[in-house]
């Protein structure tokens, strides 16, 4: 029932055991409830691959979907993937929209409390 366009960032480590959801997603996506798909595993190669390098390779687009009122909702570890992911997004921020650190944050601290920017992680 969302409305809007939806973008998927999905990482874990083995494409082959822990692509739990991949038919349905690609179903969306067929359906056009997700708009985009990027996903990282990081065992699957001789490099780790992970979520906030996605992020950061889409930074350009994903900062532009962030300027038409995006929201994100990041889920997972709270040890090191989520603040990885968070340090990808002040890049982006930092890089796209042309702003200082100090600026980036501030950023990420309105989309917070907007509710646009909102994590579970554990």
């Amino acid at each position: 029932g969302a409305r809007g366009r939806n973008w998927l960032f999905f990482g874990a480590r083995s494409f082959w055991s822990d692509f739990l959801y991949q038919s349905e997603w690609l179903e969306w996506r067929k359906r056009g409830l997700l708009e985009r798909i990027d996903v990282a595993f990081s065992r699957d190669g001789a490099e780790k691959v992970y979520v906030q390098h996605r992020i950061q390779r889409r930074g350009r687009e994903l900062y532009d979907w962030l300027e038409s009122g995006a929201h994100i909702y990041v889920c997972g570890d709270a040890q090191s993937m989520a603040p990885d992911v968070e340090q990808a997004l002040l890049a982006v921020v930092r890089e796209h929209g042309a702003r200082s650190t100090e600026q980036a944050e501030e950023y990420l601290l309105q989309l917070q409390r907007e509710r646009r920017y909102q994590k579970d992680v554990y």
